[in-house]
């Protein structure tokens, strides 16, 4: 599983290709580019592509198409908002994740890439343990 205490890049991009929302993305078909600028020993750069009725095709090789999105981000940053430990905008706003590209794919983040499951569940916990501070 996904976790941030054992940091693995080809599973994140494998977890979040199975959560992007190909109905909500703005173009039909769409290539994202994410660059990882601190991976483990790994691989770098992964891209998802996304065409309507398919399943989105994760590369871990240049597919030789045009990018629409680019997302350099931190491996831990990206981890992090994925399983809702953080956010999109925060890690955004922080500088640890960055977006260039199509501008209404980067408006539209949080519409077209869903968030694993347990992020409600985690957000839910954080929650609880603000209140028992309190």
């Amino acid at each position: 599983e996904v976790s941030l205490q054992a940091l693995d890049a080809r599973l994140l991009m494998w977890k979040i290709r199975g959560k992007i929302d190909r109905l909500q993305l703005p173009k039909p078909k769409c290539v994202i580019q994410f660059i990882l600028n601190d991976p483990p020993n790994e691989t770098a750069n992964y891209w998802l592509v996304a065409k309507p009725g398919e399943e989105t095709d994760l590369c871990y090789t240049d597919p030789k198409f045009d990018v629409d999105l680019f997302v350099v981000c931190e491996l831990r940053a990206l981890t992090s908002a994925w399983m809702g430990h953080s956010t999109f905008e925060r890690e955004i706003d922080s500088g640890r994740i960055s977006l260039t590209g199509h501008d209404l794919m980067e408006r539209t983040l949080t519409k077209w890439l869903m968030r694993s499951s347990f992020a409600e569940v985690a957000k839910s916990a954080q929650v609880e343990q603000r209140r028992a501070v309190l």
